[in-house]
């Protein structure tokens, strides 16, 4: 089963925090668009159930941009939350892992972590990616949400390893 995004950010959240490493929405919008790409190539199945949308700067996905946009630039300082649908009350948005995913989306962190923002906003734009295919198509035509197929992001990686890609993973 998929992963709600606002766990995932919070994971990677606090890998960046334990390491004192200061992480932007941009940033983390990206990351998280990698390590659900290599999960789909990996496991043949999805990190994170919601869909990813074609905006400018890449990959989005709107649930963390609603909670994220106020820092524009600034670290993420504060972790994600959602609506717990039994007290219908804010709460920490949890995210339960395996230790394969664990290590998996540790390593993956490990590695895009390297890389600025606009570094990450240009692997996501590469020719004929899963984002330069929706946003193309929004262009020639009407495409509501402009949302990215999972299967596009799978094909994407398994054939370019997002061209400076995790090849070990």
């Amino acid at each position: 089963m998929a992963h709600d995004a606002r766990g995932i950010a919070n994971f990677f959240l606090e890998i960046s925090w334990r390491q004192r490493l200061p992480i932007t929405h941009l940033a983390l919008q990206k990351i998280i668009f990698f390590a659900h790409a290599w999960h789909l190539a990996k496991f043949n199945k999805p990190l994170v159930g919601q869909k990813f949308e074609a905006w400018q700067y890449g990959p989005v996905v709107r649930v963390l941009y609603d909670q994220l946009k106020e820092y524009k630039s600034q670290p993420i300082s504060n972790p994600l939350r959602k609506i717990d649908s039994h007290t219908g009350e804010w709460v920490y948005a949890n995210v339960a892992l395996d230790d394969a995913e664990q290590r998996f989306l540790t390593d993956l962190f490990k590695y895009y972590s390297q890389f600025n923002a606009g570094h990450l906003v240009d692997l996501t734009h590469a020719e004929d990616g899963p984002w330069e295919k929706a946003w193309k198509k929004a262009v020639d035509s009407v495409a509501p949400g402009m949302t990215i197929p999972d299967e596009d992001i799978r094909i994407w990686i398994l054939r370019t390893g997002g061209r400076e890609g995790m090849h070990t993973h």
